[in-house]
């Protein structure tokens, strides 16, 4: 059962939840501002949900505050003065090279997964290079300082364009030319 929201909002964003729930926000139609491109968007959402991202993150989640405990109860019983700043080294060293890396994964995952379901649908995969594109030219515009790519969640426009070059020979297997009907 899936449901699409579209939120009045300015920010260029789309997002995916568990349960089959989408958001897009009106900002984002700026940038894909065809069938396409929104098939891109909600391809690239659609695969989040498919294959779990949000329950995987979860999970690691999970995994995290076990260790934490762990970490902070064998800190405390050894007599270790502030068991906390171990347990916040461990938290810091986690994100960096744990959770951001992973994220970064799903993300280079959703477009692949995204371009095969916007073929599917009968929309040329190679138009999702167009939308990475023009959201390259929004991002660029925008923010004159980047966060190093180790700091950041998604991965940057040019890598996304760079890893899809590589991945629309595959998707285009899956395109029809035709858009399926509705039975």
């Amino acid at each position: 059962q899936w449901e699409f929201v579209i939120f009045k909002d300015r920010t260029p964003n789309a997002f995916a939840l568990p349960g089959g729930k989408v958001g897009v926000n009106t900002g984002l139609f700026r940038i894909a501002d065809s069938d396409a491109l929104l098939a891109a968007v909600l391809g690239h959402e659609i695969s989040h949900a498919t294959v779990g991202h949000a329950q995987k993150r979860l999970y690691r989640g999970l995994a995290f505050s076990a260790a934490a405990a762990v970490l902070w109860a064998s800190l405390d019983n050894h007599g270790a003065h502030h068991p906390e700043y171990g347990v916040a080294a461990f938290a810091s060293s986690w994100y960096l090279l744990q959770c951001l890396p992973f994220s970064r994964n799903q993300e280079y995952e959703s477009d692949r997964i995204g371009a095969i379901y916007m073929a599917e649908a009968g929309y040329d995969p190679s138009l999702s290079l167009q939308l990475w594109k023009k959201m390259h030219h929004y991002h660029s515009r925008r923010n004159k300082r980047k966060r190093p790519f180790f700091l950041r969640s998604h991965p940057d426009d040019l890598s996304r364009i760079t890893a899809l070059k590589t991945f629309i020979p595959t998707a285009m297997k899956y395109y029809r030319k035709e858009k399926p009907t509705r039975e």
